[in-house]
Parts: structure tokens; sequence; C-alpha cells
């Protein structure tokens, strides 16, 4: 609103100049062509040393008519006015020294009366034909003039005035009217502050849309994170349970042969892998889309080196079917928790090959396939895995667990996860995501 009122101001400014520039130049281009007109009456006087103007050759009616603003006089070399118009009452003072052919144009205030002067110096020659050095001078009443000037400006700046002041206002409910959605927005997070609402329900601009929606994705991102923490607390403490009665249970006893100790080992494992598993399943990144993209195929070559020196003695192949790059858009360690459960899955119970391979199905689906030519898994056991309301004490012992926290994972992130019995007869598993 500043730039806008500076803008005007200057706007004004620069028309007010270029119009009186304008005005200037009119009234100088009128007083020329009125000495043109005198020249052309110019005439020798009755003794033929001097010039004069004849009357009946002057065809301005302002020149002789008396006190009309229009005036003229004819100098000679020494400055003494040898015609006067007949409109002249008054006395002008002589032109100042000018150059022959040279043109002055001057406003000049006489007597307190603003004036318009144009001079013109020529030769004329005499009667002898000797060059004589004559000046023309016009002076017009600026009265007028200035009294125009002063109504245009005042016309302007009013005008001016009016007009900032509506352009002011109109941008003043403009932009009051586009900040609207911004007020819906603090109104709603204080509702959301309040807890009244869950996030942001009303319709905005398309400007403000993607705010929004990115304001909704971190909401609903927050509370998913915040009922896993709660299922995982929850699960937790039931899944404890067991263990800890089974403990309870050896700890009442005075002695224990080694089978109760083999059980008391157990139990010990059992509630380390439930812990673990747990708080995985609380802090695992659960939305995609405000996650930077991952290349899937540099975190497989940093696992399977990894995994490679862990089972050196094992002397696995690895066989890799990878595109140059495969971004999936996941947090990190995610993406690192379930591929190196997948992989290290693959080691552990692959006897000697395993093949990963990855191809896009289409332009908007990529997937990921690891087979391993070990015993596999039944498919009571896949389906155990893939049952959603499995619990964890419930998963089967070995790949049971380190699966049941790639199934959580990926269910997180929309990711497709198939158990499926390989070609070599071991298990393969295949990922479907969404191709960045």
């Amino acid at each position: 609103m500043v730039v806008l009122a500076v803008f005007m101001v200057l706007t004004a400014i620069a028309l007010e100049r270029a119009v009186v520039k304008r005005a200037l130049q009119a009234e100088e281009d009128g007083l020329q062509l009125l000495i043109y007109s005198l020249l052309a009456a110019v005439d020798r006087d009755r003794s033929g040393t001097s010039l004069t103007v004849s009357a009946d050759r002057l065809f301005e009616p302002g020149l002789v008519t008396r006190n009309s603003g229009l005036y003229a006089l004819l100098y000679d070399r020494n400055k003494q006015a040898i015609w006067r118009s007949e409109s002249i009452t008054i006395g002008f003072p002589a032109i100042e020294e000018i150059g022959l052919g040279e043109w002055k144009f001057q406003t000049i205030e006489h007597q307190a009366t603003p004036y318009f002067r144009l001079g013109f110096a020529i030769q004329w020659p005499d009667i002898n034909d000797q060059l004589q050095r004559y000046d023309v001078v016009a002076w017009r009443n600026a009265v007028d003039y200035f009294e125009q000037l002063n109504r245009f400006r005042q016309t302007l700046w009013a005008w001016l005035i009016i007009t900032t002041i509506l352009l002011l206002l109109i941008m003043y409910l403009v932009t009051r009217w586009s900040l609207l959605p911004l007020k819906k927005i603090g109104l709603e997070v204080k509702a959301i502050e309040d807890q009244e609402q869950s996030g942001f329900e009303q319709n905005y601009p398309d400007e403000i849309a993607p705010l929004t929606e990115n304001l909704n994705i971190l909401l609903r991102r927050e509370q998913y994170q915040r009922q896993r923490y709660r299922n995982a607390m929850d699960d937790l403490a039931h899944s404890l349970k067991t263990p800890l009665a089974v403990l309870t249970g050896l700890g009442d006893r005075e002695t224990m042969n080694p089978e109760q100790l083999e059980t008391l080992r157990d139990q010990t494992e059992r509630m380390n892998q439930i812990v673990s598993y747990q708080l995985q399943k609380a802090t695992s990144v659960s939305d995609i889309r405000i996650t930077k993209p991952v290349d899937l195929v540099a975190v497989i070559d940093k696992l399977v080196s990894a995994l490679e020196k862990v089972y050196q003695e094992k002397a696995v192949k690895v066989v890799r079917e990878l595109p140059p790059r495969m971004l999936l858009r996941m947090d990190e360690g995610d993406c690192l928790e379930i591929v190196g459960n997948l992989l290290d899955n693959a080691f552990k119970y692959g006897r000697r090959c395993i093949n990963i391979a990855g191809r896009m199905l289409d332009d908007k689906t990529t997937s990921l396939v690891i087979d391993d030519d070990g015993d596999g898994l039944a498919d009571s056991e896949i389906e155990q895995i893939l049952n959603r309301g499995t619990r964890l004490d419930e998963a089967t012992e070995g790949q049971g667990i380190g699966l049941a926290v790639v199934a959580d994972i990926v269910q997180s992130y929309n990711i497709e996860l198939a158990f499926s019995r390989a070609d070599s007869g071991g298990l393969r598993v295949s990922l479907i995501f969404q191709a960045v």
C-alpha cells in the first residue's frame, strides 16, 4: 500500500511536468508563428534607412487591439524600439543580447504580471545593401496560462488523492479477504489445541491447500505415532505377563534342573526379543509423503557387504539383478530395518545362494524380490505372520520375530509385503512400493 501511494505521487509529478513542458512548448510555438507573421509584414520605412511593419499586412488581430495581451516590438542594433504593435500601452524592457538566428524563450514577471517573451535576431539589408541587425520580440500575457495550470494541478491532485484512497481501500479489503483463509487456519489451530478437532477440516484456496494438507499429514503422523506408543506399551505389558509368570514360578523353587534352567534362559531371551520388537515398533516412522527418498540399491549394497562378513563361513553367493537406482520414499532407518531383517533371514536360513531382484512393474510401482534356498516357511506360518492381529508372543520362533517387525513397518508405509515359496524351495519375500 505504501508502494502504491508513492507510485501514484510520482506518477502525478511526472504527468504534471510533462503537461507543463508541453504547454510551454505550445506557447513558444505560438510566439514563433507570430514572429514569422511579423517578418512577412516587415518593410522599409519612408526614409529607406530602417525597417517597419506594414499594418495592412498584419493578420493577428491581437496586435492591433489595445491591451489584448499579445504584443510585439522591433529593435535596431542599438536596442532602440523602431516599431511597436498598437496593442502596447505600457513599456517593456529591451531584450538581452542574443545570437543571430537564435530564438530565446523566457517566462518573465513585469510589473507584477507574468509574461512569455520570445526574441529572434535577424539581419536585413539597408538601401546600400549593407546587412543591419534587428531584434524581433513578441510578448504574451501569461496570467490565463498560470490560472489554467493551477486549475489543472488542483484537478490532478484532487483526483489523485481520491483515486489513491479508493485503491488503498480496495487493496485493504482485497488483502483482508485474501487473508481470511489464514484467519480460519488460526481458528482451526486453536480448535486443534483445545482438542475440539483432530485436523484441518475446512476447504481452502489452491494457494493454501498444500499448507493445510501437509499440516494434516504432520498431525496424522503425530497421532499415529502417539497411538503406536500406546499400543506398543500395552503389547509390551501384555507380552511380558506370560514370561514373568513362568519366571515367577521357577523362582519359587529352591532348585532347578537343567530343563528348568533352559526354560529360564528361553523365557529371558524371549522377553528381550519382545522388548526390542516393541521399541522398534513404537519408534518407526509412518508417513512416506514427508520423508526424503532413499536409494534402495545403495542400502542393499551396504547390508550385503556387512552380512557377507558376518556369515563368512557359509560362503553364500549373492546374485543381484538391480537397476542403477531404486528410490523409495521412507525413513532410512526403517528401510535398513526392513531390508536388514529380510536379508539377515535369507543369509541365516539360506544355504548357498541368495537372489535379489528389482524392477519397475509400471510407471508407478516398483518391486523388490529376495529369494533364498533354505527350507522356507510352511503356509500356516506365512499366514500367521501376515495376520494383522497376530501377537508377538504367538509368532513362530526364529524368523517370526524379525518378519513381524518387517510386516509392521511396511504396513505403516503402505508397502505391499508378500511371502511365497521360491523356485529353489526356500522363502521368497516380495516388496511392492510406490516409485519416486
